[in-house]
């Protein structure tokens, strides 16, 4: 039965969420441009994003690590 529903959500992820959410980047992306945003602005940006990617990476790491790591 585990089986089963792992196959279910990674489906349900692999054809609904990924798609999404590539579309809301490709949209955001799409209206900076229209926008026409300067280079500080710019740069504010990437920073953020560059700053999310990393803690996310930190917290998948965290998990990946399992209980058997304690937090310092």
């Amino acid at each position: 039965m585990k089986g089963t529903e792992r196959k279910m959500k990674h489906a349900l992820l692999r054809s609904i969420v990924v798609p999404v959410l590539t579309r809301i980047g490709t949209a955001l992306g799409a209206y900076l441009v229209a926008k026409g945003l300067d280079g500080d602005l710019a740069d504010q940006l990437i920073n953020g994003c560059i700053a999310i990617v990393l803690v996310a990476c930190d917290l998948v790491a965290g998990k990946l690590a399992g209980p058997s790591q304690e937090a310092v």
